[in-house]
């Protein structure tokens, strides 16, 4: 998180400061409002509503809400999934709950020992994620662990969709080529 907005964040927590909660608002407004558009069908009169919504539930939870990522990726995801519910709302249907495929887990991957194998996979991707440039890292992160589309990163990091795609190309091809040269050396 940028500094300004960790410290708007900080007084918002510990203060309950509201100016620092406009002025957080006032950053963002207008590129989220942007965002929201290109989502929403035309004309996207909604966006205002959803993106008051989204405010309205993080200075209710400002207490509970941890952000682990930037301020700006935190708002976009959250608006996002305003969005989300705004279509199955609108549309009436209700998504099915992904529970069933938790319990419907492969008895492959129950076994001790092979849980064991992806626990010690992922802290080796980890790893290997964490050696990453931090701006790369940071697009990795953004699109595969927030599942945030190119286009909306870009927008987030205000960089180019190309720009995104090669930081994109760059970490996967390291993360191939380094994975390969640990597996290679076991």
């Amino acid at each position: 998180m940028n500094t300004d907005d960790h410290f708007l964040w900080s007084q918002i927590v510990s203060h309950n400061d509201e100016k620092s909660f406009d002025r957080l608002f006032n950053k963002y407004y207008s590129g989220l409002i942007q965002y929201s558009q290109t989502l929403l069908p035309y004309p996207a009169d909604e966006a205002e509503d959803i993106i008051t919504e989204v405010f309205f539930k993080i200075w209710q939870q400002r207490h509970s809400i941890i952000i682990h990522t930037s301020m700006a990726s935190y708002l976009y995801i959250s608006v996002k999934n305003g969005i989300h519910d705004y279509h199955r709302r609108s549309r009436g249907n209700s998504f099915e709950s992904v529970d069933y495929l938790l319990n419907d887990a492969d008895d492959e991957y129950n076994r001790p020992d092979q849980r064991l194998s992806y626990k010690e996979l992922d802290a080796e991707i980890a790893h290997l994620i964490s050696r990453l440039p931090e701006r790369t890292q940071l697009v990795f992160r953004m699109s595969r662990h927030d599942h945030l589309r190119y286009e909306e990163i870009a927008i987030v990091l205000q960089i180019s969709v190309n720009s995104v795609k090669t930081h994109m190309y760059r970490a996967i091809k390291f993360l191939k080529d380094s994975y390969r040269a640990s597996d290679a050396s076991r």
